[in-house]
């Protein structure tokens, strides 16, 4: 797999996250995973969306050759 196609994966895989987390989807963020018991509903949808934004902004990074490491 090329860079590119890995960016665009990394992207459709960031806001997929990030919507489901958003409209609370059952596949994202279920009552019986580890993190939600740990830290409640609210607070692991908040974790599940900041992980997607940075699936999101890795993949924008990968697409335009910007690295930080």
């Amino acid at each position: 797999m090329d860079s590119a196609m890995a960016g665009y994966l990394m992207i459709g895989l960031g806001i997929l996250v990030m919507l489901g987390s958003a409209l609370n989807w059952r596949i994202i963020s279920r009552s019986g995973k580890l993190l939600n018991m740990l830290l409640g509903d609210t607070a692991a949808r908040v974790v599940y969306f900041l992980v997607g934004l940075a699936f999101v902004f890795l993949g924008l990074n990968r697409l335009t050759g910007f690295s930080l490491f």
